[in-house]
């Protein structure tokens, strides 16, 4: 009896909360639902065609490679069949190839000077000379020999960006004593040894030096030994046309020179456009 009795109070209870949720919860009409319907299957037909025109173009594509991949194969048959498959000639292009790679190897393992040196003696022209002939060959489109002839390129390409190694800019200094002029000075055997170059003690110290007749005791001066990077040295027989040509390429360019070092040449010539042996001119860069 009294397991009926909790029965009935049981099922009256859950009886009760399906209609309390049953009115909280929101209801849709026929209408709503099938709205709902049409479009879910609305956007199933879109999905449909999208993936139809995607898996058209995997195909597509998939047929494009293939195809290249048949060209790529009846390329390497031709080229097989061209040189009547004479494997022997074709290990003796990719030896001649190899020679050449090594080469470069060779030079690359050269301090930068030297690879400037071999540069300007054509020794890598006639590299890349003997490998424009090999590039004629039918063996090169071998996809080995392809590749041995991409490095070479590369290694070609690199040797020649190449640059000389800027040197090292030497000098001494010299203390002026009492008695001392610039002649005397540049004659000394631990200077120059040649009193003509005077003037390029002058042009060396043009900061200090505002006369060339004029130095004092005490003053340090610079001794260059070598041309630094943006200078020229004078030499006998150059005029400022021909240095112009020389570091420019163009004669007509001789004016920038001069303006660059109006002061200087003007003090040594006596306010003339004369430049002279020994004479270090600053070269504007373009």
């Amino acid at each position: 009896m009294t397991r009926t009795l909790f029965a009935v109070a049981l099922g009256v209870l859950l009886g009760v909360y399906a209609m309390a949720v049953a009115q909280t919860a929101p209801q849709m009409t026929m209408q709503q639902y099938e709205a709902r319907l049409r479009e879910c299957q609305n956007r199933q037909r879109a999905a449909d065609s999208t993936r139809a025109v995607v898996e058209q173009q995997i195909a597509q594509k998939r047929a494009e490679l293939s195809s290249l991949d048949e060209q790529i194969a009846s390329t390497n048959r031709q080229v097989l069949e061209a040189v009547a498959a004479d494997s022997a000639a074709i290990r003796a292009y990719l030896g001649q190839l190899d020679a050449i790679i090594q080469q470069l190897q060779a030079m690359r393992q050269l301090p930068a000077d030297q690879i400037v040196d071999a540069r300007e003696r054509g020794d890598l022209d006639t590299i890349a000379n003997q490998l424009a002939q090999l590039k004629t060959n039918r063996i090169a489109a071998l996809p080995e020999a392809k590749a041995k002839i991409q490095t070479a390129d590369q290694m070609i390409a690199e040797l020649r960006a190449v640059q000389r190694p800027v040197p090292e800019v030497r000098r001494d200094q010299y203390t002026v004593v009492r008695g001392d002029y610039l002649w005397k000075i540049a004659k000394k055997p631990e200077i120059y040894g040649d009193p003509y170059t005077w003037v390029r003690l002058y042009t060396a110290n043009k900061d200090r030096i505002r006369n060339p007749d004029l130095i004092y005791p005490n003053w340090v001066l610079g001794v260059p030994r070598n041309q630094a990077p943006g200078t020229y040295w004078v030499k006998r027989g150059d005029r400022m046309r021909t240095i112009a040509q020389e570091v420019y390429g163009d004669p007509s360019q001789w004016t920038k020179i001069y303006r660059a070092n109006r002061d200087v040449i003007e003090a040594v010539s006596g306010g003339r456009r004369v430049i002279y042996p020994n004479m270090i001119l600053t070269i504007p860069q373009n």
